[in-house]
């Protein structure tokens, strides 16, 4: 069964399963019932919200119906360019919506996030979640480790290629997942040149995604591996870096990986992903915040006898709020 089918037919089983235990279709099979989902939550929980940073992050994490719905959708219509905006506006949606709620980590943790973005080239993100200016991270997590090397190869800052290396070879020695290891072997394999390793990791990457866990339900842990977007992003992120090396790279021969997403982008000179639903009047200020110019990521120090960095959630939050009140 192609990823598509695979997926429809999981959407539309979890849907009527809730039809059936609870009287509702969620989610949504149809634009009318996804309306109808929004603004309920709009009169149960967001009409009233006075506060402009509450109602900010109230709204980003409500409105979340659009989500798998887009994808259906997509799969539907075998539409490629509406997958690539629905890629789009969802992964705008997660990736603010984690960086405005505080994780005991630096900035590093949207790393999986940003891969999603990349998927629909959107690589204006890693200006915003991965700016140069912040310091390399400790490499306590493989996102750390990755991100490290991600911005080597972004911003060209070859002079901390060596401590970056040290400190991915140093977590790699580790006991840790199929999928933190390909990625951050991705990510060398980049930086080395090596499109035999690349090739090899993305093929290892589509294989780990199946054995991780994406959700508590069993039937949408199994709808989340039908398309790994973010290997896609991977794969993607090859190309703005190194347009001979991504060339010669294979691309991965796996149910969860598009081949023919890939030559549509290939097709329309990639192009970057845009807004796929404009939210009622109502709900306006949803288009609002999805439209605002991204906040750029702070990291600072709440507690000063552990000498970390961590993110500035509410930083995040207060500047998202303002941008998307002057849109």
């Amino acid at each position: 069964m192609k990823f598509t089918e695979k997926y429809i037919k999981l959407y539309e089983e979890i849907s009527q399963e809730s039809l059936d235990k609870w009287g509702y279709s969620y989610p949504p099979k149809t634009w009318d019932q996804l309306f109808a989902w929004d603004t309920k939550s709009f009169e149960k929980y967001l009409k009233d919200k006075k506060d402009d940073n509450k109602k900010t992050k109230s709204y980003v994490s409500l409105l979340k119906s659009i989500n798998d719905f887009g994808f259906y959708i997509a799969f539907q219509k075998h539409d490629y360019h509406f997958l690539n905006n629905v890629l789009y506006q969802t992964s705008r949606q997660i990736i603010i919506s984690r960086s405005m709620l505080a994780s005991g980590t630096d900035h590093c943790n949207v790393l999986f996030n940003a891969l999603n973005s990349f998927s629909c080239n959107d690589f204006e993100i890693i200006d915003s979640f991965f700016p140069k200016n912040l310091p390399q991270s400790k490499g306590t997590y493989y996102t750390e480790v990755s991100v490290n090397l991600l911005k080597i190869l972004y911003y060209k800052q070859f002079d901390l290629k060596d401590e970056a290396i040290k400190k991915a070879d140093k977590f790699l020695v580790k006991k840790i997942t199929a999928w933190e290891k390909h990625v951050i072997l991705y990510f060398k394999a980049l930086i080395n040149k090596n499109e035999i390793d690349a090739s090899n990791c993305l093929i290892e990457l589509c294989k780990a995604y199946q054995k991780m866990k994406h959700s508590v339900s069993k039937r949408h842990n199994m709808l989340a591996k039908c398309f790994a977007s973010e290997i896609h992003g991977l794969y993607r992120f090859a190309k703005i870096i190194d347009e001979d090396l991504f060339k010669k790279i294979t691309r991965p021969n796996h149910n969860c990986f598009s081949e023919e997403f890939e030559l549509w982008q290939k097709k329309n000179d990639f192009p970057k992903g845009k807004l796929f639903y404009e939210y009622p009047e109502k709900l306006d200020y949803m288009n609002k915040i999805l439209e605002a110019k991204l906040p750029t990521v702070a990291l600072h120090n709440p507690y000063p006898k552990k000498k970390m960095l961590y993110k500035d959630a509410d930083k995040f939050l207060t500047d998202l709020t303002e941008n998307a009140l002057k849109t």
